[in-house]
């Protein structure tokens, strides 16, 4: 498979480890603490995982999410836990699980720093309290975030309803100059902490015209125009967001055709890295300057001239 394939076969393949032990987690805990009946969780993917554009070394970027309307109050076991606490333990062990080292090392890495309020806040959090957040106190990067966001297991039902809130906040009414100055602003600061590029060589994911420099672009467009165009609140990951993006007519045939040849060559170059145990900050070449330009001039032609 080319880059992008491969990248979407990882992210399948995180997928059905993280279904396999989120059914070990909820097995054992019924055999300590019995059912939480109306339980209906689940577990959200965020960034590469989110974005079906998994790399080898990626870790997995995860939110958990529960109805806090239908589950309930206490488990019914021998040793009942109240449902905040159990469902506080279930995701402590689905994270243990995926983390432990063992003699092949560990299965992922594990970042749930994007849960409503970060670091502060629950493990675990009620769909509703998720809702609220992300309507009344997000920051325009979390709506950013938002746009690789997608349920990767659990309750299909519970899946669909976070379908519609991400649907419903992503295309509330912006405006444009301020949406543009934020994404903007936040790229540029992104860059100054995390571009490890120096003269001769390039950073793949955080330099001028890189893997980031194409999502942030993509997801400018989704928060502008997906109010109008419903078409771009569908796709999660970067290369259908180029074809709805193109479906629509943001981007015209010769923006589509190099923001894809763009994509698959940094994915593909990055990929490579991690095969190799390389740094993914590669030396400059014709490639990669071409690449540079395009994905930079792109984000000209569309006011974001990125810095």
């Amino acid at each position: 498979p080319d880059a992008e394939q491969a990248a979407r076969q990882l992210a399948g393949v995180a997928e059905i480890v993280l279904d396999a032990v989120l059914g070990l987690v909820r097995r054992d805990l019924r055999k300590e603490h019995g059912d939480l009946a109306g339980l209906n969780l689940v577990i959200l993917g965020y960034g590469s995982l989110g974005g079906e554009e998994l790399g080898f070394s990626s870790d997995l970027d995860l939110v958990f999410v529960y109805d806090g309307v239908t589950s309930a109050q206490e488990s019914d076991g021998r040793r009942p836990l109240d449902s905040q606490r159990y469902l506080t333990r279930l995701a402590q062990r689905v994270v243990h699980l995926l983390t432990t080292m063992t003699r092949s090392g560990r299965l992922y890495d594990i970042d749930m720093r994007l849960r409503p309020d970060g670091g502060k806040s629950l493990l675990v959090t009620t769909l509703e309290t998720y809702a609220a957040y992300q309507r009344e106190r997000a920051w325009t990067w979390e709506h950013q975030a938002l746009v690789r966001a997608r349920a990767v297991v659990g309750d299909a039902g519970l899946a669909d309803r976070f379908q519609d809130l991400r649907a419903d906040v992503l295309s509330r009414e912006q405006d444009p100059s301020v949406l543009r100055a934020g994404i903007l602003d936040m790229r540029t600061r992104w860059r100054a902490e995390r571009d490890r590029s120096r003269i001769g060589t390039f950073d793949l994911k955080q330099g001028l015209g890189g893997v980031v420099d194409i999502e942030f672009l993509l997801q400018a467009l989704v928060l502008e125009h997906g109010r109008r165009l419903p078409a771009l609140l569908e796709p999660t990951n970067s290369a259908d967001l180029i074809n709805a993006a193109f479906s629509v007519g943001v981007l015209d045939a010769n923006q589509r055709d190099a923001l894809h040849s763009a994509h698959e060559i940094l994915v593909r170059r990055a990929l490579g890295c991690t095969l190799d145990a390389r740094s993914r900050v590669v030396d400059r070449d014709a490639e990669i300057e071409h690449v540079c330009t395009q994905v930079a001039m792109i984000g000209g032609e569309l006011g974001l001239a990125f810095r």
